[in-house]
């Protein structure tokens, strides 16, 4: 029996990443500069299909990180997968951005951790954060609270948590007076976006999605990401 083949896409942040998996392996991955050209994922879906020479009838599964993140992108990588899903009619995943940055930062940089809280962090701009607390015990990963959209006083709260803080986004952008800068309680990983194998981990406990009903998770209002709050009644 051939092993299956996955097919593994994240445009929802800045930097992005295209790859393909057999079973739990990365055969091929290329990193995707987003900021420059979101056109650039289908030219890098194209190069890790043929660096793993698969075609795209080969793929089995697609697993997509579905937001939250940017808006342009988020919605491209809906897309492409969706149109894939549509003419292979293979599986369709899902998985958060802050799932993925949080298995990603695992994976990167702290082998040895083995319990306790993990949080996930992703740049939403106008000095907010898109914020995830997890919990890590022993090889499984649990959520610890949903999702949301916070100030930067969230920093605070993760330097006091103690853990570790995979952080979506580089030190620089940290306000230059907050906790989180002197690090506290707190291992911070910098510069931790969405890996092929931190995407893969967070797909293990996700389930199949419907790409005809799929929407990106945005957790703002389209009124906030286009900064035209909605009128008052």
């Amino acid at each position: 029996m051939s092993k299956r083949t996955s097919l593994l896409i994240n445009t929802a942040t800045i930097v992005g990443v295209a790859g393909i998996a057999r079973e739990s392996q990365i055969v091929a991955e290329v990193p995707l500069q987003l900021a420059v050209s979101s056109n650039a994922a289908v030219a890098a879906i194209d190069q890790v299909l043929a660096d793993s020479g698969s075609s795209i009838g080969d793929v089995q599964e697609i697993v997509l990180v579905r937001g939250p993140g940017t808006f342009t992108g988020s919605r491209v990588g809906a897309s492409i997968a969706k149109a894939i899903a549509y003419v292979t009619s293979c599986s369709f995943i899902s998985v958060t951005t802050l799932e993925a940055v949080a298995w990603s930062g695992l994976l990167k940089g702290a082998g040895h951790y083995q319990d306790g809280p993990v949080w996930a962090l992703l740049d939403a701009r106008r000095h907010e954060l898109y914020v995830q607390r997890f919990a890590l015990h022993g090889q499984q990963l649990d959520e610890e609270s949903g999702a949301v959209c916070r100030g930067l006083d969230v920093l605070d709260e993760v330097a006091r948590s103690g853990g570790i803080a995979a952080c979506a986004f580089a030190a620089s952008a940290l306000p230059s007076n907050d906790v989180a800068a002197e690090h506290g309680r707190t291992t911070w990983l910098f510069d931790t976006y969405p890996t092929c194998a931190g995407i893969l981990a967070a797909s293990q406990s996700a389930r199949r999605e419907d790409p005809f009903v799929f929407e990106p998770l945005y957790l703002r209002s389209l009124e906030e990401l286009f900064d035209h709050p909605a009128v008052a009644p």
